[in-house]
């Protein structure tokens, strides 16, 4: 590596290269969340976002690597590309606080698209993922949360540079290697989240986990970039408004604590933007007080960060790719319906006179994101007024799915049964369950991934 290049940065990527023996908690989480996306994934196969990229591809040629909803498999880009969309097709895949991303749509498509052309222990597997998270947490303490603030959707940008260092890694990378790799995907990172509410939206995580996978490979081939591509007047951080942090700040407590470990990963319970989660949470909570009926209800208010408001623009979704950045529709979705469902995101479904009629009557109340603690964690406040003259309330920070409360063992199995049964897979459910659980521990996991696609074509 060139003299030049931060002592913080060289530091990160000799970690990243290194770092092993990680722990049972770590290790189970990081199994956890490949089960999580591969449900997803199978979920959003006939999602149009994901056949309109598998349409698109049409003539770039056949390869080794399994891409999801496909007829057959592609060079390992371009299954990053699909695999990455069907990911986040559906919002229904996880959130990570310290980076603002959407961290395994874009760590898992990119690391399995990698596994068909040589062999891959799941061990190893658990081993890149682990590092790729620890990588986009790292960054994000140096970028966030003004990166986020200033309009960057993370996931394709912290996403792809995270993600590359991951991929160097599982490709056998040395600290030189993962370092070229993620200066390579500074090149390519971008995306705003204007996109929200578009299809575009979920294809920006499978562009980062396109570009991760292209990052990795030119770095094992040799090709160079500059060798402190984040920090400087030029650099990554300071080019996309992240402020003026000091670099030192990625390594504190490096080797000692994993993000897996403090931060974890956010499953979702519900199909939509993260920022409403807490909120509709805490409308369940205020629900289940006896006697209360819709028909005594005046109005509902929510207090959310700004920037969380900020993403819920659509008050008045015009079709099922807003209404899952509407807080509006979602909560009146658990007002009407006691749920929040795959069911709820379609064309006909965002026309339902009965939550039509609600939408006037949620209000969203942004409040300072200052208020926030720990990176991307915040509470939300939920008011019922009723027409008595009552106001009931409740306050949720750690939603159903955080570290601080998470999905059993049966409720991931339930989300999993759930995401097979949107795209017609529901009687290869529990084999497809099975095999996800057991990536972690393949000989092969090129294998196991073989396996998967046998059930998803048969049915």
């Amino acid at each position: 590596m060139g003299s030049e290049s931060s002592p913080a940065f060289r530091i990160l990527c000799e970690w990243a290269a290194n770092a092993s023996g990680f722990s049972p908690v770590a290790c189970r989480r990081a199994e956890d969340g490949l089960v999580d996306i591969l449900a997803t994934m199978i979920a959003g196969i006939r999602d149009a976002s994901t056949a309109s990229v598998v349409n698109s591809l049409t003539g770039c040629g056949e390869g080794a690597s399994l891409a999801f909803g496909a007829p057959h498999r592609f060079a390992a880009p371009w299954a990053a590309l699909i695999n990455g969309t069907a990911a986040h097709a559906l919002d229904f895949d996880d959130n990570f606080a310290p980076a603002f991303t959407h961290a395994t749509a874009v760590l898992a498509p990119g690391l399995l698209a990698l596994v068909d052309d040589r062999q891959v222990d799941g061990p190893s597997l658990l081993d890149a993922f682990i590092v790729g998270l620890e990588l986009q947490g790292r960054i994000g303490r140096l970028m966030q949360p003004a990166h986020y603030q200033r309009g960057w959707h993370s996931t394709s940008t912290i996403g792809a540079i995270g993600t590359a260092g991951a991929c160097a890694r599982l490709l056998g990378g040395s600290p030189a290697h993962i370092l070229a790799a993620m200066s390579a995907s500074t090149s390519m990172a971008g995306g705003s989240k204007l996109q929200f509410g578009s299809m575009m939206k979920p294809i920006h995580a499978g562009l980062a986990a396109k570009n991760a996978v292209l990052a990795a490979r030119f770095a094992m081939a040799g090709i160079g970039g500059n060798d402190d591509p984040l920090v400087g007047d030029w650099g990554f951080a300071a080019l996309t408004g992240a402020g003026n942090a000091a670099p030192e700040i990625m390594l504190a407590g490096l080797g000692e604590t994993l993000e897996i470990e403090t931060s974890g990963l956010l499953a979702k319970r519900f199909p939509c933007c993260g920022a409403v989660h807490r909120s509709i949470d805490a409308l369940e909570i205020l629900l289940r007080e006896p006697g209360l009926s819709l028909e005594a209800i005046d109005r509902i208010e929510t207090s959310l960060p700004e920037m969380a408001r900020r993403n819920l623009r659509f008050d008045c979704p015009a079709d099922e790719l807003e209404a899952r950045f509407s807080g509006t529709y979602c909560m009146a979705r658990m007002l009407v319906d006691g749920s929040v469902g795959l069911s709820h995101f379609t064309a006909t479904s965002v026309r339902d006179e009965r939550i039509a009629a609600w939408l006037p009557r949620i209000r969203l109340i942004a409040y300072d994101n200052a208020m926030m603690v720990d990176g991307g964690n915040f509470e939300a406040s939920v008011r019922i007024y009723l027409k008595n003259g009552k106001v009931m309330e409740a306050s949720v920070s750690h939603p159903k799915g955080s570290p601080e409360n998470p999905l059993s063992d049966g409720d991931l199995l339930a989300k999993f049964r759930t995401c097979c049964a949107w795209s017609g897979h529901e009687a290869v459910a529990e084999p497809l369950f099975q095999l996800a659980r057991s990536l972690g521990r393949a000989h092969d996991v090129g294998d196991v991934m073989a396996s998967v696609e046998r059930n998803l074509r048969v049915h």
